[in-house]
């Protein structure tokens, strides 16, 4: 696994022997990291201006800094399915395509303030990334539409699409001052709400499907699996709030990052495996 924080360290960890593996230096917060999905490379998103988001390649530590961002940074940034393109949103509602050299494609204006996540649909070149709403933007027809996600003003966090295409979820922080609750929520590929679940107690930061899209993993102030229908299927209280959560290939296995730099790894049925302490929240 590879992630980071706000310790100017991209770090890779063994999931089988639970070593550090690689540390490389790299300025400003690390929010997001993510693998390509065939090559030895790793795409990071960066915020508090110190660096630029960037592509590192593992084989030889080289960097790649992207250009065109924002210096207030980016929290959002994913691969599509093939590889070749990259997408990055930013802390000013900005959408940046990259192809896999880092070269500068296009760039979109949302209409969001900001965009805290985005995720490839499995089987098409159409990106959806959520801040203060959620934008569906399909790359082929350079075309954008927007959803209405709740009737209260709330920051949506994290969305991730099922392998099937057919369905994404969202997770968002909720407004604890005006007593929002913060809400899980099922879409279709249209924008058609299916359900909405105000199951926790803190904020949604992070959600992933499992490989197969039976499972969905949430991470707040409970670690929780939900199948496809939006029913809870398991649960596990944390000492600290979740922030980051990822599976490995096959769902056997899950990790999740904490506010106060845990790392812990989980067997499918929730039971802890192997606790690793950093000294700051992490981002898997």
């Amino acid at each position: 696994m590879v992630g980071g924080s706000n310790d100017s360290f991209l770090k890779v960890l063994s999931t089988e022997s639970f070593q550090e593996l690689t540390s490389l230096p790299y300025l400003g917060t690390i929010t997001k990291a993510k693998w390509h999905p065939t090559d030895n490379r790793v795409a990071i998103a960066v915020q508090d201006g110190k660096s630029k988001p960037a592509i590192l390649h593992l084989d030889n530590n080289k960097i790649i800094e992207l250009d065109s961002i924002t210096n207030d940074g980016a929290r959002a940034i994913a691969w599509n399915a093939t590889g070749d393109l990259l997408a990055v949103g930013d802390n000013e509602g900005f959408l940046t395509f990259f192809d896999a050299t880092g070269a500068f494609l296009r760039k979109i204006d949302t209409g969001q303030k900001g965009l805290m996540g985005l995720d490839w649909h499995p089987k098409e070149n159409t990106v959806v990334v959520v801040g203060e709403s959620i934008s569906l933007y399909d790359f082929a027809t350079d075309s954008l539409q927007h959803f209405e996600d709740r009737k209260e003003e709330v920051l949506m966090l994290s969305v991730a699409w099922n392998p099937n295409g057919a369905i994404f979820a969202t997770g968002d922080y909720g407004d604890f001052i005006q007593h929002y609750p913060p809400s899980l929520q099922y879409w279709t590929y249209d924008g058609e709400k299916i359900k909405t679940i105000d199951e926790s107690k803190a904020e949604i930061r992070n959600l992933k499907w499992s490989g197969d899209g039976a499972l969905l993993a949430t991470a707040s102030e409970k670690l929780r699996l939900w199948n496809k229908e939006g029913e809870l299927v398991n649960e596990k209280s944390s000492e600290n709030l979740l922030w980051g959560i990822d599976w490995n290939t096959d769902g056997s296995r899950l990790v999740t990052t904490d506010e106060q730099g845990n790392i812990q790894f989980w067997n499918q049925d929730l039971q802890p495996m192997k606790q690793l302490k950093y000294g700051s929240a992490w981002s898997p």
